[in-house]
């Protein structure tokens, strides 16, 4: 990255935190707004990308999955927002989350003292770790971003206790906190690629690769897998929903990957506009299509 990039993302990346900082909780979503419409003309790729994941995934027309995807753009930026506010005033973000299910994951973290959390890029999955480290010790699986951003992300992952494990050569650490009775949070839903560890998964009627990590580390270790997300309500607050524990023996772990994409698709279905769908996750579909209807 060139000094000059790296101070134009920093200058960017500063002055959403100021104004993430002195507006109140309720009135992010205006702010959102003109950051989202901004991104939508910035993002061409990225505007096309969502388009078709939604005309697709969904069976809508054109002009439904223009509309819907503006609002997802809506939500990319909001979720930015609050998620620089949670830097600002941990408290007052983090207060807005409320658990369901959670009952039944802590009787189960009392017993065996480790946990492993799957989820993906639905609703405010920051808020979402953030909450969670709140009552249990976490460590969270990611990749760095570009350095202007990443020293901020990671800062505020941090400032609310998450401690982050960098995603490449992840795999000792993630064994050394689950054996050592901590618990892990993996993002599991993003285009996991070709190579060892993942398989391809109908997901929304079409081939994705998925990432098989989550459930063969459940089997390694005898972690409980837990499925979880985030949806943000109509008053502005944050439903944090997890599903009971899942043992998973290690003849079980392609069928736990299916689990996790179909319980992500209902989670997807609540709220459609809150999902990622500015990730290419369909490449393994795009590229049969480009193969067959090349000459």
């Amino acid at each position: 990255m060139t000094a000059w990039r790296f101070l134009a993302e920093r200058s960017i990346i500063n002055i959403l935190q100021c104004a993430a900082a002195v507006t109140c909780w309720e009135g992010l979503p205006l702010v959102a707004k003109p950051m989202a419409k901004v991104l939508w003309l910035l993002l061409p790729k990225r505007r096309a990308i969502t388009i078709d994941n939604l005309r697709q995934a969904l069976k809508c027309n054109e002009t439904e999955a223009t509309e819907l995807a503006q609002k997802v753009f809506r939500h990319v930026a909001l979720t930015a927002l609050e998620f620089l506010k949670m830097g600002a005033n941990p408290k007052e973000a983090l207060s807005r989350v409320r658990f369901c299910g959670w009952e039944d994951v802590e009787a189960v973290w009392r017993r065996h003292g480790r946990m492993i959390f799957v989820t993906g890029h639905m609703g405010n999955f920051e808020l979402l770790g953030g909450a969670v480290a709140q009552r249990l010790p976490l460590w969270v699986v990611a990749r760095p971003q570009s350095p202007a951003s990443w020293q901020v992300i990671k800062s505020i992952r941090e400032k609310v206790g998450m401690k982050v494990i960098d995603k490449f050569g992840s795999l000792r650490e993630a064994l050394l906190v689950l054996r050592s009775g901590g618990a892990l949070g993996l993002l599991a839903d993003q285009h996991a690629g070709d190579g060892a560890g993942t398989m391809i998964v109908s997901f929304f009627g079409r081939p994705a690769s998925v990432f098989k990590t989550p459930a063969l580390l459940a089997a390694r270790t005898n972690s409980p897998l837990v499925f979880c997300y985030d949806v943000r309500l109509r008053d502005g607050t944050h439903e944090a929903v997890f599903l009971p524990p899942k043992f998973v023996s290690s003849d079980e772990v392609d069928d736990a990957v299916v689990w996790f994409c179909r319980e992500l698709e209902r989670a997807i279905l609540r709220a459609p506009e809150q999902w990622w769908w500015l990730h290419d996750r369909w490449k393994i579909a795009r590229r049969k299509l480009t193969a067959k209807n090349e000459p």
